[in-house]
């Protein structure tokens, strides 16, 4: 059995559940001081400002079912005694502001392209390049605002939001990189300030067809 700890393990933590779910079901039992959303993995780490805190909360929800939106979660000690690190993905920082931002879209069941991206994150500013690209974590894309201050607008209003109704859900990080190199112009990656960069595409270009019209007016 897992020692007691400040630090609470949540499993199955779907993408439809945000930070401000999880405080929700643990802010009755004591101070919340850290939260880690592991999105990759569908859990959660968060840190009580004491043992005693925690200990309370899993004595609660080992006699009631924690459920968030419909979905069952499950929770346990950590084996963390203290929180030290955030999510340990190479290309985020977390809550640390940048102009570009890593992008993971969830419940993806639509295509997403470039213009796609570009329609929903230029209204807060200018956008100087998008590169998208599928990982493990599902589709992502990095897109660089000119200012800090746009990038931070627009996760503030973008974050758990859907492009479409129902689907592609935004989970919106700092990354921690410093400039995106753009090589082509094509619905993968585009450098808004190079309009003249080629192709990747060698013949005709594919082209993806999407309703715009059930595109989420966001503004």
């Amino acid at each position: 059995m897992t020692e007691p700890s400040k630090v609470i393990h949540v499993r199955n933590v779907g993408h439809e559940i945000s930070e401000n779910d999880l405080l929700v079901l643990f802010q009755p039992f004591g101070v919340i001081t850290k939260l880690v959303m592991l999105r990759a993995k569908n859990q959660a780490l968060l840190q009580m400002q004491d043992v005693t805190s925690a200990m309370s909360a899993l004595q609660f929800y080992a006699n009631v079912q924690p459920t968030i939106r419909g979905r069952n979660v499950y929770v346990q000690f950590s084996s963390h005694q203290e929180l030290t690190t955030m999510d340990q993905n190479p290309q985020a920082r977390g809550d640390e502001p940048n102009r570009i931002l890593l992008v993971t879209i969830h419940q993806m069941l639509y295509p997403i392209t470039v213009d796609v991206l570009h329609q929903v994150f230029s209204p807060y500013g200018f956008v100087e390049k998008i590169v998208t690209f599928q990982k493990s974590a599902g589709f992502q894309a990095l897109i660089q605002y000119q200012l800090c201050q746009n990038a931070v607008s627009a996760r503030t209003s973008l974050q758990g939001r859907n492009i479409y109704d129902g689907c592609c859900q935004l989970d919106i990080q700092f990354s921690n990189l410093d400039e995106l190199q753009v090589n082509y112009n094509n619905d993968r990656s585009r450098d808004f300030t190079n309009p003249s960069l080629p192709s990747e595409q060698k013949g005709r270009s594919l082209q993806v067809c999407y309703n715009t019209s059930i595109l989420f007016n966001f503004m």
